[in-house]
């Protein structure tokens, strides 16, 4: 029966869409009662085109529904914001843990052609309509303990969008594949990955069959929805919005990643060698994390066995692979192979200390919506992996003076309700200064016309090892060490003081020659596990396993140096994700209607020599490997004092260089923080041949780099 009560439409002044519907949370207890709450919760289980598992039926996505009373009772067509975030139904927070624990397990051979095995769709029994659903919805199907992460409650992200709901949209979250609830199998970088969420558009659209039980038996649809949808979130949930828009499906209107993935070889590896955290390195690791379905009591051993026998197997493939790209492997999470399909716009969220997704996937990002002819903008931000507004953490940065959910509101207010606003007209750059973060720079685009180089003028040879001990370098000041001096392991090109301000902006290109000095090549250069991983993420780069020459790394830095200690943002912390926040203003950040409000923070600043501004790694044994991943497909055995010309792209950034300040261009062997095995090899570089090619904004003269 309709609540005369809950009976409020979308209202949309200055663009946006206006907090003017009641809030009610969706915890369990005297908060949320589905008789009365205005804000309608409930679970369904999406149909896909899978059977994963193989037990003779179409696997099941869960997905949790969040939309206001007044749309299911059926007085406005609602659209949806959706995050599809594999973490959101529970981890698995022993990942390291059990990597040990499984190193040396044996298990039954997984063929990954059985997870192609057709199985017709199901047929309903009887149909059920979203209020009724929701009548009957118990809050324990989304608020539940998780059993992998210290019994926090999840959905972990309950509350995270209740700034839209307040709005009038639907907020929809899925943890796909493998999750707690779903069927299926949590395959990182997979067509079935990204599938799992576009079925999840489809039946937001209407184009699909979602069920209230788990068994498959009882249809419902998205009647409430108006079938447009927008996609969003942070890391994870900010590359499924990206690998969805790539199979152009009906119904997806825009997209807003936060830090998100365009491609996961280049998450994982840079140009054939290792870029991210050492114990993390294998695929399997995240799939076996996200894999809250491990806690479904309902599972038989065998089927629990049968998800361990599928990451074990995950692992075995990528071990084939070395650091090296393969398209058999990795091409299905190579996003940006599909950007003649993307059919919607984007805006695209960034932070440029962000080192865990790094910068260069939202550069590719931004180039495939560019090239597939579609509206992009970009917001570039001086944080690390973080959203704008963080509501887990009760703070938010202002983003050119406005609130980050407002500019978010205007965009999705365009896009799913055709409101006529500012959407289009915003700067497509949009970006925080790195000297004065509440200065906020706008650029038409992000590609310069503009390049300077920055030349070497030494000459003969230089020779560095990747003897950590005599270096006295470690994780915890690799940075410090290797941006104010050379060292056994780094040599430091430096230009001289810059007399204007110059901002870079884009991907600098790094070109040297250099050659392998010396190192016990038939076996493997030693290989040490300096960063305790385990015996199975240890084979990745064994020559043994994948019959090549593997990860003869460099490492090269562009760093901001001057002569006297100067402010910036940068990280604090060994693994670079912490950069401290202060409060500036106290309840500054206005969430509407009667939510809370969130604190107004700014970045804290540190005081040293320099700042690095932006890195990359490469492979000796990948010359070929250039900007684009596919380039790293093939190695090489190196061979003694043999030369090789390496082009190194080092991550996308924007950065301007102060009155005063020199840039130098670092090249060094392993850094600790990135690095699963530690090798004993040397290089020679020849100093002639280091030069840098650096897009700027603006015109100026070649550099030239000197020893320093």
């Amino acid at each position: 029966m309709t609540n005369k009560n809950y009976s409020n439409v979308p209202v949309f002044e200055n663009g946006m869409a206006q907090p003017v519907f009641p809030f009610t949370d969706g915890k369990t207890g005297e908060k949320y009662n589905p008789n009365t709450s205005s804000i309608v919760r409930y679970c369904v289980y999406v149909e896909s085109d899978y059977d994963m598992d193989g037990d003779g039926k179409r696997d099941l996505v869960k997905v949790l529904v969040q939309v206001p009373r007044s749309a299911v009772e059926g007085n406005y067509k609602a659209a949806s914001l959706f995050e599809a975030r594999p973490y959101c139904a529970g981890v698995q927070e022993d990942g390291y843990a059990h990597m040990k624990e499984v190193e040396s397990k044996e298990y039954r051979k997984f063929d990954f052609a059985d997870l192609n095995k057709k199985v017709p769709a199901r047929v309903p029994t009887d149909y059920i309509s979203a209020m009724d659903l929701a009548l009957k919805a118990d809050p324990a199907d989304w608020y539940y303990p998780d059993k992998g992460n210290n019994n926090n409650m999840v959905y972990e992200n309950l509350d995270n969008f209740n700034y839209y709901l307040v709005r009038g949209f639907a907020v929809i979250v899925s943890a796909g594949f493998g999750a707690l609830g779903s069927d299926g199998f949590n395959y990182v970088g997979s067509d079935y990955e990204r599938d799992a969420f576009k079925f999840v558009v489809e039946w937001l659209h209407g184009d699909r069959t979602a069920y209230a039980d788990r068994e498959g038996t009882i249809a419902t649809k998205a009647d409430w929805s108006n079938g447009n949808v927008a996609m969003t979130g942070r890391s994870y949930a900010g590359t499924m919005p990206f690998a969805v828009a790539t199979t152009g499906v009906e119904g997806l209107k825009t997209i807003i990643p936060v830090a998100g993935i365009s491609d996961w070889y280049s998450q994982q590896n840079q140009q054939g060698a290792q870029r991210y955290w050492p114990k993390e390195m294998l695929n399997s690791f995240l799939a076996y994390f996200c894999s809250s379905r491990y806690n479904d009591t309902t599972l038989t051993e065998k089927q629990l066995d049968d998800i361990a026998a599928f990451h074990h197997e995950l692992s075995l493939q990528q071990l084939k692979c070395g650091f090296d790209y393969d398209k058999d492997f990795w091409g299905s999470g190579n996003y940006r192979l599909n950007a003649d399909k993307i059919k919607c716009s984007a805006l695209i969220v960034q932070g440029l200390n962000d080192e865990n997704v790094s910068t260069k996937q939202f550069e590719m990002m931004y180039k495939s919506f560019e090239k597939a002819g579609q509206t992009v903008k970009a917001i570039i931000h001086q944080g690390p992996h973080i959203t704008p507004t963080m509501p887990n953490k009760n703070y938010g940065i202002l983003i050119d003076g406005k609130f980050y959910d407002d500019i978010v509101n205007e965009w999705i207010s365009h896009y799913l309700y055709g409101i006529d606003n500012n959407a289009e007209t915003m700067p497509t750059v949009l970006a925080q200064d790195n000297i004065n973060q509440k200065k906020w720079e706008t650029e038409h685009s992000w590609t310069t016309e503009h390049t300077i180089k920055l030349e070497s003028a030494e000459t003969g040879v230089t020779v560095i090892d990747t003897d950590w001990e005599k270096a006295n370098i470690s994780a915890e000041n690799f940075d410090d060490i290797v941006a104010q001096k050379s060292t056994n392991m780094n040599k430091r090109y430096v230009t001289a003081p810059f007399k204007k301000p110059m901002t870079i902006q884009g991907t600098i290109c790094v070109n040297l020659k250099a050659a392998l000095k010396d190192g016990d090549v038939e076996n493997d250069f030693n290989p040490e596990n300096r960063n305790d991983a385990d015996i199975l993420t240890m084979k990745l780069g064994s020559s043994a396993i994948s019959g090549k020459m593997d990860d003869v790394e460099i490492t090269v830095l562009l760093c901001d140096v001057c002569d006297e200690k100067f402010d910036s943002i940068q990280t604090v912390d060994p693994e670079r994700n912490i950069i401290p926040v202060v409060t500036v203003k106290e309840n500054g950040i206005i969430n509407g209607g009667d939510l809370p409000a969130f604190n107004e923070v700014e970045f804290s600043t540190v005081h040293k020599n320099y700042r690095v501004i932006t890195r990359a790694f490469a492979d000796l044994c990948n010359p070929e490997a250039g900007y684009e991943p596919e380039t790293a497909t093939n190695s090489i055995k190196l061979k003694k004092g043999e030369y090789h010309n390496y082009h190194v792209y080092l991550n996308a950034t924007r950065y301007t260089v102060e009155p005063g300040h020199r840039l130098a261009v670092v090249i060094a062997t392993e850094d600790p923080v990135n690095c699963l095995i530690h090798k004993t090899y040397s290089i020679e570089i020849e100093n002639a041949s280091v030069n840098a090619e650096v897009p700027v904004t603006k015109v100026f003269e070649n550099c030239t780099l000197n020893t320093k």
